[in-house]
Parts: C-alpha cells; sequence; structure tokens
C-alpha cells in the first residue's frame, strides 16, 4: 500500500508544487526519528514530512491543509518531554530548515530570527555582538526558538530574565487558513489592544505555526561567579534565597537546589565530576551571580553572602569556583542529576511549579505521600527553585521490580500534582502538557478555564487541523 494512499491525489498533487521535492519526505529512515520525543514518552506515526524554507511555503501548506481539513504537527528540535510535538498519522511540518537569522541590532538590543534557528546560534550572534540572550536549558543545542516560544521555555536564569514569554518582542505566525500575521515588531511598549503574541506563546503548535521572532538581547555578561553551598536544611533554602537577594539584587541569576541522593548519582555516574565539598550533605544549591562589568564585584558579593550566611547558620559550608573549569564542573552536577538519574532502577518523572516560599512544605508533604504509595521510594528534588520551579522524580528502592513501579505512575502522579495543587501550584512549570499531561488539564483546570481555551481554539482553528489532541482532546 502506497503511504499516501490516505490523503486527496489532488491534495498530495497541489502540495508538490509548493514544496522542493527534497523538501517531501516519504523516506522511513528520515521520518521514524521525528517519530519519539527525547525521553520516549510517545511512539507517534507518520507517513509524510515536510520540511518547508520561508514563510510563505509554510502559508500554502496550511492553506492546501486547511481547504482539506487535513491535519498537520509542527516540530522544530524534537526535544520535548510531554509528546507535543509528536504525531498520531498527520502530517509532520519540521521548521529546522528556517534556520535564519533575519536581523541583529544591537542598539535597540535585539534579534530577529526564524522559527527553526538554533537556540545555542542565537547565543553564538549575541555574544558576538556584545549582547547576551538569557535563555538556557540542557537541550539548547538542538532545540529551536519556535519551540521555546510554542512552549515557553524556562531555564536556569529565569530568576532573574523570566521565561521564554518575557523574552519575546513580536511574533510572525501563519494562521490555520494561510494567513500570515505580522507582528514582528521591535518595541518594547505597544499598548494597542489585545497582545497577540502572547496567545501563541505556550500554546504549543495548537493556533498556528510562530514561523519568526523577535527577541530581547541584554548588556552582555561579563563576568560570573558560581558556588556550591551545603544548607542547614531544607526550610534553609528560602532564608538563604532572601539573604542573596538583599545582598546581591540582580546579580543573583541562578539558584538550583541540589539534593544529596542527586549530587551521589552525579559523583557516580557523571563524567569525572569532583565532589564539592569535603563533606556530603543532605541540601544544598548551586548559586550564579553575574555582572556586565569586569571588576571582581561578583565574586566578592557572593563571598560576603556566604560569609553572612554562615554565620548566620543558614549554611554549613561552601566553595566558591576561581576558575572556569571549577565553575563548569559544578554545573556539571546539576546536567548529571538529569542525564543519569535513570540508573537508579528508573524515574517517574513531574514538572512542578509553586510559590517560592511553600517550596520546602511542597517537598515534604510530596515526600511524604509518594513513600504511602511505595514505602522506600527514592525522591530526587531539585531545580529552579528561585523561581518556584521543581523538578520533583521518584525511583524505585532498591531491588524493587521495574514493571510493578511503572504501574504505579499514574497514581504517584496525582499524589504529586495534588500536594501541588494544594499549595496553589501548577502540574506543568515549563514543558508544557501535549500529550502527556491532558488529564491533568482537566482535572486541575476549572471549567472556566478550559472552556475559554477552547473558545479561542475553535476561533482561530474552525478546521481544527493544528496539532490535534494536544492540550486537550478536540
Amino acid at each position: 500500500m502506497n503511504s499516501l494512499e490516505k490523503f486527496p491525489e489532488k491534495f498530495i498533487t497541489d502540495l508538490k508544487t509548493i514544496i522542493n521535492p527534497r523538501d517531501f519526505i516519504t523516506d522511513e529512515e528520515q521520518i521514524n526519528p521525528r517519530l519519539t520525543d527525547w525521553v520516549g514518552y510517545a511512539d507517534g506515526k507518520s507517513s509524510l514530512m515536510l520540511t518547508p524554507r520561508n514563510t510563505q511555503e509554510v502559508s500554502s501548506i496550511l492553506k492546501l491543509c486547511n481547504n482539506y481539513k487535513i491535519p498537520i504537527v509542527p516540530q522544530g528540535g524534537n526535544t520535548g518531554s510531554v509528546a507535543g510535538a509528536i504525531p498520531n498519522g498527520e502530517i509532520i511540518l519540521n521548521m529546522t530548515k528556517m534556520n535564519s537569522i533575519r536581523e541583529i541590532n544591537p542598539k535597540d538590543y535585539t534579534v530577529t530570527v526564524d522559527a527553526g534557528c538554533i537556540l545555542e546560534k542565537v547565543h553564538e550572534l549575541a555574544i558576538k555582538s556584545n549582547r547576551f540572550f538569557p535563555l538556557s536549558i540542557g537541550s539548547q543545542g538542538t532545540c529551536t526558538i519556535g519551540g521555546n516560544i510554542s512552549t515557553n521555555a524556562g531555564g536556569i536564569s529565569v530568576l532573574k530574565y523570566g521565561n521564554m514569554r518575557d523574552l519575546v518582542l513580536g511574533l510572525e505566525v501563519v494562521l490555520p487558513n494561510g494567513e500570515i500575521w505580522n507582528g514582528l515588531r521591535r518595541l518594547r511598549k505597544d499598548n494597542t489592544g489585545y497582545a497577540l503574541k502572547h496567545i501563541f506563546m505556550g500554546a504549543e503548535g495548537t493556533l498556528g505555526i510562530i514561523t519568526g521572532a523577535c527577541l530581547r538581547l541584554f548588556p552582555e555578561i561579563r563576568e560570573k561567579t558560581t558556588a556550591f553551598a551545603s544548607l542547614r536544611d531544607l526550610d534553609s533554602c528560602i532564608e538563604l534565597l532572601e539573604l542573596l537577594r538583599s545582598e546581591a539584587g540582580d546579580s543573583l541569576s541562578s539558584y538550583e537546589l541540589i539534593p544529596g541522593i542527586g549530587l551521589g548519582i552525579a559523583i557516580t555516574y557523571g563524567d569525572k565530576i569532583i565532589e564539592p565539598l569535603s563533606k556530603r550533605y543532605e541540601w544544598n544549591v548551586i548559586i550564579e551571580f553575574s555582572g556586565t562589568k569586569n571588576d571582581g564585584d561578583t565574586k566578592l558579593n557572593l563571598e560576603n553572602a556566604l560569609n553572612k550566611a554562615i554565620e548566620n547558620g543558614i549554611i554549613l559550608d561552601a566553595t566558591i569556583a576561581n576558575s572556569l573549569k571549577q565553575a563548569a564542573s559544578i554545573w556539571k552536577i546539576r546536567k548529571a542529576i538529569v542525564e543519569y538519574q535513570p540508573r537508579l532502577g528508573g524515574e517517574i518523572k513531574h514538572d512542578v511549579a509553586v510559590p517560592i516560599s511553600n517550596v520546602p512544605e511542597f517537598i515534604k508533604e510530596a515526600n511524604d505521600a509518594v513513600r504511602k504509595v511505595i514505602p522506600h521510594i527514592r525522591p530526587v528534588a531539585y531545580g529552579h527553585i528561585g523561581d518556584g520551579n521543581v523538578h520533583y522524580n521518584v525511583c524505585p528502592p532498591l531491588q524493587y521490580d521495574n514493571i510493578k513501579f511503572k504501574e504505579k505512575t499514574e497514581e504517584i502522579h496525582k499524589v504529586v500534582y495534588d500536594v501541588a495543587f494544594k499549595f496553589g501550584g501548577s502540574f506543568a512549570a515549563e514543558h508544557g502538557v501535549g500529550v502527556v499531561k491532558k488529564n491533568e488539564m482537566i482535572r486541575y483546570k476549572s471549567d472556566t478555564e478550559i472552556n475559554l481555551m477552547r473558545l479561542i481554539k475553535l476561533s482561530i482553528d474552525q478546521n481544527q487541523i493544528m496539532n490535534p489532541g494536544k492540550l486537550f482532546d478536540n
């Protein structure tokens, strides 16, 4: 059976007139890597992948798909973790060939890029222009700007610079009917009615295709100082955050919680990671101060703040990196937790947010809740607690049956999300909803919120061709 027989013949004929034959892909070897996201949450299916090279091609493709009511799934670097870009028989619209830098304007502190531009490329261009783009995430060598915007990506610098939503000045979007909305404005202030760009940010490709973005740049970072500190206890992570903010203000750019079990994972399985302190403690933090002047102030300020924290009994010990190599070694701990946690026999992952002041109580209550489901389960709570984002993952007890552990996934999810909800939190802090968290949308969002989102979806995507089955069912 021809893989394209499910589509009308005229549709395929017209589609082939829109794009280059090399961008009309039916080869399984090229499509298959695009059917599973990096965490392996979903095995999708698709018989056709399109790789457009400009906005007009995207417009023509969507207009044709809309006329025939044929659904389409936008995809960037495919680095998501909730199956938000995995097709279930739909056409894949792969945006990675739209990867140009359209314009950089250092005086306006802006850069305008195609949606398929790799995040790391934006970092490099900003540095060459003596500017700085702050979004920093583990997949930055692969992920695309369009995907970052569609999932409202966060990362380790949200504390100082905000989520991706805070870094976007304007968008270019192709609507489901093929119309192009050019909102690529370099304005910091534009108080002229509805802020349309925000509708498409965090929408996970369910309302249209982001094809271009105007991003905010910042002054070049010329000095960074990184420290690793052990906490008196979990509660003191909030006390230390308050002290650091009062001492340093905007110099504090990253504040990451590192549990003792996570440090153990990094030391045991990571690549030549050195134990940062002479003794290992249950709770620790990675701290980064950054500044635009190369005058040694960030290191001096951080030293003074840590000395105060020790005097006040907030922290037990600390070390400040004296070289780029030492700083990189400290940050490798954070990365290694993510990479090697499955070595503990598997993991059940959660990406939640709660008000910052409630982070310790959330972790304590969640620990109690999951241990009632599986005694001796091993929680690994870490992440960007400076903005209330906790990656709350759990690993099975020693010698626990892996199949039995996986069977508890939904029950574990529910008790963790219930605790987050109790504290006024979110079940999806920075990774989105996709397919994996659709049930949570219904469970924790009010009917009013869901109905408003459905109204927006139906008003923009009347034929419901855009990434169907994501966020909520059509």
